[in-house]
């Protein structure tokens, strides 16, 4: 029994140190969403203003994320200008 609550135990805490922890994979502002972007794929520049400008704050930001858990089709669209590669959107 106690060679399954050691193994149970461990099981355990390697899954949640493999998913980390929620808080930090979430985006808290506008910045912290732009500090992700990928400069080998976007202008991060660019980006930077597509967020701003579809969000315009940080409180509208916060505010569609606490009800939505995805990137607005329009923000993507919108991103996908800023885009490195050579593909029509």
């Amino acid at each position: 029994m106690k060679l399954y609550n050691i193994t149970l135990g461990l099981g355990c805490a390697l899954f949640l140190y493999a998913c980390g922890n929620p808080e930090e994979s979430m985006n808290k502002t506008m910045a912290d969403f732009t500090k992700k972007c990928n400069n080998e794929v976007y202008d991060c520049d660019c980006y930077g203003e597509k967020v701003k400008a579809h969000f315009k704050t940080d409180e509208a930001y916060i505010a569609y994320y606490e009800k939505n858990n995805e990137v607005p089709d329009a923000l993507i669209d919108a991103l996908g200008e800023c885009s490195k590669d050579e593909f029509d959107f």
